[in-house]
């Protein structure tokens, strides 16, 4: 961010690795006079969590694979399930 801003970039691609995935960056681009070239940094945070993202999915009425989605993951309990 700092090489972006001292050589007067306009906007950021973070590519398709590690930056494209880190929410922080996006949010510190966002933060800063640089357009940021991706989903916004709640998106990336939102959807780097598949129990998340699942249940933002299935708020929005999204078509989901059934399953146990809870946070008790006990061997018993997946058993019982």
């Amino acid at each position: 961010l700092d090489v972006a801003l001292k050589s007067g970039a306009q906007a950021i691609h973070p590519g398709y690795g590690f930056l494209s995935e880190n929410s922080s960056f996006a949010a510190a681009v966002s933060d800063s006079d640089i357009s940021f070239i991706g989903p916004p940094a709640s998106a990336i945070l939102a959807m780097g969590s598949k129990s998340h993202s699942k249940a933002i999915m299935e708020a929005a009425g999204v078509p989901c694979t059934p399953g146990y989605h809870e946070h008790d993951q006990d061997v018993e309990r997946l058993l019982h399930e």
